[in-house]
């Protein structure tokens, strides 16, 4: 009697490990058809925040250079004019501190305006590239837009994007929001017979959109610029 009861037992324990299996087998499956999680805005943020603070160490850093090197330079100067007497020597010197002044300036600028960016104090802009074109190499055409030193968006042309650039339209190949400060924006596109690469810099543009469409003819990429007031809420 022992012995049926421990039989029965057994044969209950059986289908709930095979299913407890089968259970743990599906959820990888069912776990890679969520859907990707959106950007979050507050990770965007950080981000803007990690690239403000590394462009502060960059200008203590040149502040650095820029001040042995000039050091240098004035001492060296200064015992070629006590000892020969260069002709012009002054005028060099002088322009040699303008020079790097005005590099100093223009690196203050941008992180005071990026400061400003990450405290709200100026709203974010809103950046549009499109692309047209009269005619594009035949096999497949990969497009690749870059905002400064970050690579935004990067894709393969589908037949229906094909007539879209071709027919006189325009196709969006990239849209976001951008710090309000100067950027440089590069369009590259790619096929079988080549690459052809163009840059354009926009002004900061704070509150507004800024378009950059690029146009491939003739083989060549040019770029032309704009911007418009987001349509009222």
């Amino acid at each position: 009697m022992r012995m049926h009861l421990g039989n029965f037992r057994v044969l209950r324990v059986v289908p709930l490990l095979a299913l407890a299996f089968s259970t743990a087998v599906v959820r990888p499956a069912h776990a890679q058809q969520q859907p990707p999680a959106k950007e979050d805005p507050a990770k965007s943020l950080k981000t803007l925040q990690d690239q403000l603070e590394q462009m502060r160490l960059q200008r203590i850093e040149l502040e650095a250079r820029a001040e042995k090197t000039l050091s240098v330079e004035v001492a060296d100067r200064a015992k070629k004019l006590a000892m020969g007497g260069e002709a012009g020597a002054l005028t060099k010197l002088e322009f040699l501190l303008d020079s790097a002044q005005n590099r100093l300036t223009a690196q203050r600028d941008r992180i005071h305006a990026l400061q400003d960016a990450t405290s709200g104090n100026q709203q974010a802009a809103l950046i549009v590239v499109a692309l047209r074109a009269d005619a594009l190499p035949s096999g497949p055409v990969a497009a690749t837009v870059r905002l400064d030193d970050r690579e935004v968006a990067t894709f393969t042309l589908t037949p229906q994007g094909r007539r879209n650039v071709t027919s006189g339209g325009a196709e969006q190949v990239h849209r976001g929001e951008i710090a309000p400060v100067g950027h440089a924006v590069s369009l590259k596109l790619t096929s079988a017979g080549g690459a052809s690469t163009e840059q354009i810099t926009i002004p900061a543009a704070p509150n507004l959109i800024t378009y950059v469409e690029f146009v491939f003819k003739g083989g060549k990429l040019t770029a032309t610029t704009w911007t418009s007031r987001p349509p009222s809420s």
